[in-house]
């Protein structure tokens, strides 16, 4: 099979998963609204959150990473990595068709940990395969440090396993345990190997030549990365160095923030000419969700804020779906559109596309919204049944989507 059908399959498969992830989110919402009998909410979480990390979002950047690493290396074993695929849609599904049935039992936890096999068998791969061939410095950067913080999130998967074995083991510590397995996930995994498909992308653009080689922000947030799991510590009470250990933290991603935008500003001309209008459009909400991310992250530092920023579920809610849609999910699809991996040449993936930017928006202001409204303990009328319909329209957009890749397509490797 030729590399550029093995990496369309595995990001169609990628899709698939999204759009599995997206029914799965359809009948969480349409539960907070109407009885679904048989079905166990908190349990169903479980299934929805496990396999939007490993089975969508996780998926998604092995494709990527692979199909970029295979670029500047073409010697690279695509057997090896097509396996390590299935075994990570394997660990995926079965965490999927487990946890929402059982919650925490012995085959749910199996898989999880299978998952974690997975991740540390991606790491290696990753770590000795990107420091082959001629990719770029910065890219093999941010790829190394982002599977590094794969590594380090599951270390919060292993201490809440061992503390759920415990007998009355503290609150603070079971939520501490899974918010730094979150961190290191968003903050680390998610986000460093997302700035590396960017700094790739930035490679290739023929104006102002070396913009993207910038060290400034990956230095930045790599220092900011285990201090800034204090940030999301702030509603424990922690002793006084700890807090100023997350004051720093803000002020370095605040930093690399600024640095970001002197890349973009410097690299501006080159990139309006060489993106489409769709994945100008994913980007730019990818970007505002970033801008926010920080912001938000920095803000949450000052005392008064913290109260509302831990405080109010909505509120965190909409944080995490921002960043996860908004800044991870927008930034892959227009990632895998602008390399071809992801087809916009029917009428069906087109308009799949539209619903799907357009569902994600209205679901992420409304969340917001309630998230302020919550703040003055004030409810948003029917805001559950408008999130459902919210819901459905993405669902429905990514199936779109994804009927449209049904397409034949002449063979090629994937080019900018």
């Amino acid at each position: 099979m030729m590399a550029s059908s093995i990496f369309r399959r595995w990001a169609v498969l990628s899709l698939l998963n999204f759009v599995i992830l997206a029914l799965v989110g359809v009948l969480l919402r349409y539960k907070i609204i109407l009885p679904l009998p048989g079905v166990h909410q908190k349990n169903l979480l479980h299934g929805h959150s496990h396999f939007a990390f490993s089975g969508w979002v996780g998926m998604a950047l092995f494709t990527g990473i692979t199909w970029v690493i295979y670029r500047y290396n073409g010697g690279l074993d695509l057997k090896k990595y097509n396996r390590l695929f299935w075994l990570g849609q394997l660990s995926a599904f079965g965490m999927l068709l487990t946890f929402p049935f059982m919650g925490y039992k012995w085959p749910s936890i199996s898989f999880s940990t299978l998952s974690v096999l997975f991740s540390y068998l991606l790491a290696y791969r990753v770590w000795v395969d990107a420091g082959k061939g001629s990719l770029p410095r910065p890219v093999m950067l941010w790829f190394r440090a982002a599977v590094v913080m794969l590594v380090l999130s599951t270390f919060g998967t292993f201490f809440l396993a061992w503390l759920m074995m415990q007998k009355g083991y503290s609150q603070e510590l079971y939520i501490g345990s899974v918010y730094f397995f979150l961190h290191f996930q968003y903050n680390g995994w998610f986000l460093f190997a997302i700035l590396g498909f960017f700094y790739c992308f930035l490679s290739y653009i023929p104006y102002q030549a070396g913009c993207y080689s910038r060290s400034q922000v990956f230095w930045l947030l790599v220092t900011a990365s285990l201090p800034a799991y204090f940030l999301s510590a702030l509603w424990m009470r922690l002793p006084g160095w700890m807090y100023w250990t997350a004051v720093l933290a803000g002020m370095l991603q605040l930093a690399a923030l600024y640095y970001f935008t002197l890349t973009l500003l410097r690299c501006v001309r080159g990139t309006r000419a060489a993106v489409s209008p769709f994945v100008k459009w994913l980007w730019g909400f990818a970007l505002l969700a970033f801008v926010l991310k920080i912001l938000m992250q920095a803000l949450s530092v000052i005392p008064s804020i913290t109260h509302f920023a831990f405080g109010f579920r909505p509120i965190v809610i909409g944080y995490l779906h921002m960043v996860l849609l908004g800044l991870v999910s927008f930034f892959i699809m227009g990632f895998f559109v602008q390399v071809k991996l992801i087809r916009l040449d029917t009428s069906l993936g087109r308009t799949g596309m539209i619903l799907f930017i357009a569902g994600v928006s209205l679901m992420e202001a409304l969340l917001m919204l309630q998230g302020l409204y919550s703040i003055w303990f004030m409810a948003i009328p029917k805001a559950s049944h408008v999130l459902f319909v919210f819901s459905l329209l993405i669902f429905v957009g990514l199936l779109f989507l994804l009927l449209g890749q049904r397409r034949r397509h002449p063979p090629g490797i994937a080019e900018y």
